[in-house]
């Protein structure tokens, strides 16, 4: 019987990119920041965490549609099998997402933090877009469980669009998955859908995960294109600017702010696609040298525990001010301040003791090489 064997260490299907990381850091933060801090401590009024999920939603279309493509690529030159691609896709995906989500919702369903285990069916089976949407409203600590239903059920099907779809199919999918996203908002606020609903089922984010799959093709298929992948981002970014101003003219000359609710995200995504596409590439000076400091690169790493998180650590952290009585002005930012310590020690705990060891099994599922089982 053939031994499942461990690839090289330094195998990858896609160059690890170092700004993408501090990316991951600020979108994070910026999460936190609107979690953790009551709406009048909000820069400019502005609430920061939308960008940061969105970010997160850009970064994991352009990477996850990075791998397939670059799988898509050996399984056409027959150098690995549609089943055994699609195998090692969803175990690494499981190696990377479940051990630590589902370990949370054990944890906090055991010390019952409100409402976990009312609510632990939802959450167990990525269905979190779904409850919210139904009940109209998010609930307390689990609401950012949304955003990880969204993922998940895009990881779920998306490899079967890239892997299974015909070489000249591949474009127009990508472009008519970025169009889901626009107009399932202007046709769910047609027929009434309440705004948490808008906002979280999976076919309103699509064109959010669909303009960072869309970079990853314009980077994998660069020479069908006479313009350079760089010149097509940046049209992105111009497009993405006119149609927030756009939004802002609309709402202020007759108070409409449907073209706003419709075109608001599509927007963000065509700017986040830009910061994606430059990051990849290596921003130069001051911005590249915040992007790649040792610090913001470690928080990316750990990002994904300290977003899992962090609506936990708030509400304990909440609960022993509640108890000490500890009620004062400026108490709110001194909250913020214990939550996020707290956060940040307990998530960069769960990197090295568990995340980590847990992803190094990856090896032993590798994409590019060939390992006999």
């Amino acid at each position: 019987m053939k031994i499942l064997q461990p690839a090289p260490e330094n195998s990858r299907v896609i160059k690890y990119m170092k700004q993408l990381d501090g990316l991951r850091a600020i979108a994070v933060f910026s999460v936190l920041y609107t979690h953790y801090l009551p709406a009048p401590y909000w820069l400019f009024g502005i609430y920061w965490g939308k960008f940061g999920v969105k970010l997160f939603f850009v970064l994991s279309g352009f990477l996850i549609t990075s791998i397939l493509l670059k799988c898509r690529k050996e399984i056409t030159s027959r150098q690995k099998t549609l089943s055994s691609t699609l195998y090692r896709f969803y175990i690494r995906r499981f190696l990377r997402l479940f051990p630590l989500f589902y370990l949370i919702i054990a944890i906090t369903a055991i010390v019952n933090i409100p409402p976990v285990r009312e609510t632990i069916g939802w959450h167990i089976s990525y269905l979190s877009n779904i409850y919210f949407a139904i009940k109209g409203s998010f609930d307390g600590s689990i609401s950012h469980f949304w955003s990880l239903a969204v993922e998940e059920q895009f990881y779920l099907l998306w490899p079967w669009f890239i892997l299974f779809s015909s070489k000249k199919l591949l474009l127009p999918i990508l472009v008519l998955i970025i169009l889901v996203g626009p107009l399932f908002r202007l046709l769910a606020t047609h027929i009434g859908l309440n705004e948490v609903a808008v906002w979280v089922l999976t076919p309103s984010v699509l064109d959010i995960l669909g303009l960072g799959s869309l970079l990853a093709y314009l980077k994998h298929r660069k020479e069908i294109f006479n313009i350079s992948q760089e010149k097509i981002v940046k049209v992105f970014f111009i497009i993405g600017i006119i149609l927030l101003l756009l939004g802002k003219i609309f709402k202020r000359i007759d108070n409409n702010i449907i073209f706003e609710i419709v075109f608001s995200d599509t927007a963000l995504a065509l700017i986040f696609t830009w910061l994606v596409a430059e990051a990849s590439i290596g921003f130069k000076g001051i911005v590249g040298s915040i992007l790649e400091s040792q610090p913001l690169v470690y928080l990316g790493k750990i990002s994904y525990g300290i977003y899992l998180i962090h609506l936990f650590t708030l509400y304990e952290v909440s609960k022993v001010f509640q108890k000490l009585e500890l009620s004062f002005s400026g108490s709110a930012i001194v909250i913020a301040i214990f939550s996020t310590i707290a956060t940040i020690i307990i998530a960069s705990v769960s990197w090295h003791f568990l995340e980590k060891p847990i992803i190094e099994l990856k090896r032993f599922f590798n994409y590019t090489d060939k390992q006999p089982i």
